[in-house]
């Protein structure tokens, strides 16, 4: 009794660290688990280092720590502290040993753990492919190089590289001087360019060329007609005008032709002139 009246209580203060060594032995008592080191700086939990022997993942491991830590102890500890090591199970020189002295024409071939595990995803057995089915080679676009414009008393000629499957051909056409003939004779040019690399004649012809606003921008469109099956077929292309009107005119053409060029016949290199 103090001076207080009040009666003295003994508490047993336990003293700081002690704790470790008892959640260690809970922590072997786990299943698969050899040994088991705690690491503290005060009364917070730094490290934990735990020995398996076993194939589980390292997750549920952690995860019985955690609970045999909080629900003992009264401490929560962040899963990250906490590292799994594996050693090498006891049963397996004893499982050798006996393999050894068994015949060997009784035992069944080794299968590599990892070739068990990895084969069904990885080892797919590749497509036949017929020897008579060619190979599909992506389709090369007609390529744009050049468009020049020539204007000589009253006349203007037009001429348009084009370049495709290593070759390079021009086409021109010319006309008298004016400005919409001039975008005409552009979109020509090009059109013969590509006559160029085929082996059969186009019953091809130029319709219009037509200069559009599309917001802020300026964009030609190139519409020509192909007569095909006695059916006139009508193909549209454009581009958008940045500097060079003949580069876009050109460029509207190729758009127009260059799907339908793609399934037709062109000529072989000995073929070109």
């Amino acid at each position: 009794m103090n001076r207080h009246g009040v009666e003295g209580i003994a508490l047993a203060v336990e003293p700081p660290g002690s704790w470790v060594a008892r959640a260690e032995a809970a922590i072997r008592a786990l299943r698969d688990v050899e040994g088991a080191s705690i690491l503290v700086a005060g009364d917070e939990v730094r490290e934990i280092h735990i020995l398996a022997r076993s194939h589980r993942a390292p997750k549920q491991i952690v995860r019985d720590v955690q609970t045999v830590l909080l629900t003992r102890f009264r401490r929560s500890i962040d899963y990250r502290v906490v590292s799994v090591a594996y050693v090498g199970d006891d049963t397996t020189p004893t499982a050798v040993a006996a393999e050894r002295v068994a015949p060997a024409a009784e035992r069944p071939a080794p299968v590599p753990e990892r070739e068990v595990v990895r084969a069904p995803a990885l080892e797919r057995p590749a497509p036949e492919r017929s020897a008579s089915a060619p190979e599909r080679r992506p389709r090369e676009r007609i390529r744009f190089a050049s468009a020049n414009l020539f204007v000589s008393a009253g006349r203007v000629q037009a001429q348009v590289e084009l370049r495709w499957k290593g070759m390079t051909r021009m086409g021109s056409a010319s006309g008298w001087c004016t400005r919409s003939a001039a975008h005409a004779l552009v979109a020509d040019a090009a059109r013969l360019a590509v006559q160029e690399f085929m082996a059969d004649e186009l019953a091809l012809g130029l319709k219009e060329v037509e200069f559009l606003r599309l917001g802020r921008r300026r964009v030609v469109v190139v519409s020509l007609s192909l007569l095909a099956d006695r059916q006139e077929k009508l193909l549209v292309g454009s581009c958008v005008v940045d500097q060079d009107v003949p580069q876009a005119v050109a460029l509207a053409t190729l758009s127009a032709l260059n799907r339908v060029v793609g399934g037709l016949r062109s000529k072989q290199a000995s073929e070109q002139v």
